[in-house]
């Protein structure tokens, strides 16, 4: 049995495609794709990077993570990652389907250091003939917006400087793209652009399936999802997180908080204005980020005259 794993990154559709998984599993089983998250009520399979942090030696401590996994300290943690080894080992002796098939932008996130990246790969080995991985990048400035509204709804309430400035270090696709091709081969790593002008069709789930080996015509679309928030809705946020956190100690939910913003939200004029950066802030990604945007572009798509259509 082989393996395709869609690996990220975050904020290029893969809360779409996730969704769009777990909607099509009957039918994707048809066509020879087993779609299995070790949590059926978590499609975003964050047992595959957890899976990478523990069998590298570390440990996850992000509780909001860890609340939604129902795990807790290391050995809660290794205990889990075991589990899911166990339903692999025995996935791959009993299910029909010729190619296992996941999907988590938590292993970008998290393989941010070769031992990681090396971990995963040699557990996935272990239980797969072949495995395949697919990543996507979007253009710096567009990612940097989407993660400056995904920071927000997790509570970290910050200015969006701030937020650049933390994430500008981080932007570096084509380190990261280069670490993961050194560990799988290049040979096993395709590189996409969450880019509408290089997308199959304009259109992500097109190209997701091109590059996956899914037949999308007798597929259902899911709703969209995780959409960003407006400009007001982060200084609506930003104004009560000052007064009550977005979450508990324990990693969950604050109910204060979300029950005062959907009822202030409600006073926000629909639909809201979309947050945009400035031109001083558009250049400073721009020139943080043009000379490896230009090595990614050479390396990996060395027939494009430029990496993205725009940026």
């Amino acid at each position: 049995m082989k393996a395709v794993i869609h690996i990220g990154t975050q904020k290029t559709g893969t809360t779409t495609i996730q969704s769009f998984l777990a909607l099509n599993r009957p039918a994707l089983s048809s066509q020879g794709l087993r779609f299995e998250p070790f949590t059926p009520r978590n499609p975003a399979q964050m047992e595959l990077g957890l899976t990478a942090i523990i069998r590298s030696g570390g440990e996850l401590e992000a509780a909001n993570k860890l609340y939604a996994m129902g795990v807790k300290g290391r050995a809660s943690q290794e205990a889990y990652v075991d589990r899911f080894e166990a339903m692999l080992s025995k996935g791959v002796r009993t299910w029909p389907e010729h190619t296992y098939l996941a999907s988590s932008e938590q292993i970008h996130a998290w393989c941010h250091t070769l031992d990681r990246m090396q971990a995963l790969h040699d557990t996935l080995n272990r239980h797969f003939d072949s495995v395949r991985y697919i990543v996507y990048y979007r253009p710096q400035d567009e990612f940097m917006l989407s993660t400056y509204s995904e920071a927000i709804k997790r509570g970290e309430f910050q200015t969006l400087d701030q937020h650049i400035d933390t994430m500008l270090p981080k932007m570096n696709f084509f380190r990261r793209a280069r670490m993961w091709a050194s560990v799988v081969g290049q040979e096993n790593l395709t590189v996409r652009l969450f880019d509408r002008g290089v997308m199959k069709n304009g259109d992500l789930l097109d190209d997701f399936c091109a590059v996956a080996g899914i037949d999308r015509g007798p597929l259902e679309d899911p709703p969209y999802l995780n959409q960003s928030l407006s400009a007001e809705e982060v200084d609506l946020s930003i104004r009560i997180g000052k007064w009550t956190p977005s979450r508990l100690k324990s990693g969950g939910p604050n109910p204060l908080f979300h029950a005062v913003m959907a009822l202030k939200r409600r006073g926000l004029k629909q639909p809201g204005s979309k947050l945009v950066l400035s031109d001083a802030q558009r250049e400073r990604i721009r020139a943080a980020h043009a000379e490896s945007n230009e090595r990614l572009r050479a390396q990996f798509f060395p027939d494009r005259e430029r990496l993205f259509t725009r940026f």
